[in-house]
């Protein structure tokens, strides 16, 4: 899904929250207007989880990673699921 990159923060990080519900995840809206944020948890597995922000034309985890550009939130939203899946034997 391309997006518009003019939308904000809270906007773009809702778009990324449409993706990962429609791929059975569950992700919460937090922070505050000015610094939201997404926290993301694998459903199978909760203690895998991160924190995903949207910032200077790109998703990242919030302590700086790049998980996509903006402009296609289906990247972000893989990176996030590959990383966060439950790694098997």
């Amino acid at each position: 899904m391309e997006t518009d990159t003019a939308l904000g923060p809270r906007q773009q990080l809702e778009l990324l929250h449409a993706e990962l519900v429609e791929r059975g995840w569950a992700p919460e809206m937090r922070g505050t207007e000015h610094k939201p944020y997404l926290s993301v948890a694998n459903p199978d597995d909760p203690g895998l989880n991160g924190m995903v922000t949207a910032l200077h034309g790109h998703y990242r985890w919030t302590w700086g990673p790049v998980l996509g550009p903006l402009e296609d939130v289906r990247i972000a939203a893989n990176t996030i699921l590959a990383v966060l899946r439950e790694v098997g034997p």
